[in-house]
């Protein structure tokens, strides 16, 4: 399942923010940052171009992950990244908290001229994301 902003509005006033510290590409052209968060979520940011970022859970995203998806998700929302990428391909349960989060990132993305696409899933996350009224606007899937 992959849900994605439906359509690009017209950006709010006042600046953008230019990403702080942009990381430096690996020999492979690509960055990654990852970061584990106790035995039940672990993240993974990775820039496969200048404009563009992935953010990669594996885990559980739940009350108290949920927090931790979002120190690194806003972030890049508020940039002048052009598509920002939430791949739940790895993640094994979506709570109420994470559902409340991609809601507000996907309600969000559009006033910053930010293409926001929630993509992958297991039967347990798509099962959540229906349940939350979320795959209403989905395309065709999409693999990260």
């Amino acid at each position: 399942m992959t849900i994605r902003t439906t359509a690009r509005a017209l950006q709010r006033p006042g600046p953008l923010l230019a990403p702080a510290e942009m990381p430096v590409p690996t020999s492979s052209g690509l960055h990654l940052e990852a970061i584990k968060f106790g035995s039940t979520l672990r993240l993974r940011l990775t820039y496969p171009s200048h404009d563009v970022v992935v953010l990669t859970a594996t885990g559980e995203i739940d009350t108290a992950t949920a927090p931790r998806v979002a120190a690194l998700l806003w972030p890049r929302l508020l940039t002048k990244l052009s598509t920002v990428v939430l791949d739940l391909s790895g993640v094994t349960f979506l709570g109420v908290a994470g559902l409340e989060l991609i809601t507000a990132a996907l309600a969000y993305a559009p006033h910053r001229d930010v293409e926001f696409i929630v993509a992958g899933g297991s039967t347990a996350v798509e099962r959540a994301l229906r349940a939350g009224g979320l795959d209403r606007s989905s395309p065709a899937p999409l693999t990260v």
